[in-house]
């Protein structure tokens, strides 16, 4: 059974979104804090503005369940990264 379900698991792993410039700060702050509460999303999916009000949204939140927001260089890190690879309108 666990030979048939290591290449499934292979599998499902590699069908997840690609990120563009996967080595970036912004690219590692994404997959590092984002991930833990909220599947892939590649900046593409989109604009600059959207994102924005996202990460407002999520700053929020934090402020509001008492938990610790990006330090400010993660956060410029991850917009910059947004900016460059956001979708377009």
């Amino acid at each position: 059974m666990l030979r048939r379900l290591v290449p499934l698991l292979a599998i499902a792993a590699g069908c997840g979104p690609v990120l563009p410039d996967p080595d970036a700060p912004g690219a590692r702050v994404l997959r590092e804090r984002c991930v833990g509460c909220h599947r892939l999303s590649t900046p593409a999916s989109m604009t600059l503005a959207m994102w924005k009000v996202q990460i407002a949204r999520m700053r929020e939140e934090f402020a509001r369940r008492g938990m610790p927001w990006l330090a400010p260089d993660e956060e410029r890190a991850l917009v910059d990264y947004l900016a460059a690879h956001a979708g377009g309108s």
